[in-house]
């Protein structure tokens, strides 16, 4: 996954956090385990290594969803 991808998947999100300056949110799943996560959104980079090992799932109502 590179930044750019993340732009696209956040894009909704982006938007909006822009103008209100907030944190972007995101659904993180492994097997079993589920956790709402979130994160700057002006720092996509950053968030490479933690959805390295994760795949994009979709999203729901503007909250992308990562599998393991």
């Amino acid at each position: 996954m590179t930044v750019e991808d993340l732009e696209y998947i956040f894009q909704p999100q982006i938007e909006q956090c822009l103008a209100t300056d907030t944190l972007l949110w995101f659904m993180l799943r492994d097997g079993d385990h589920q956790m709402i996560e979130r994160h700057p959104a002006d720092d996509l980079e950053s968030l490479l290594p933690m959805l390295d090992s994760f795949q994009y799932a979709g999203s729901i109502d503007n909250v992308p969803r990562f599998t393991k």
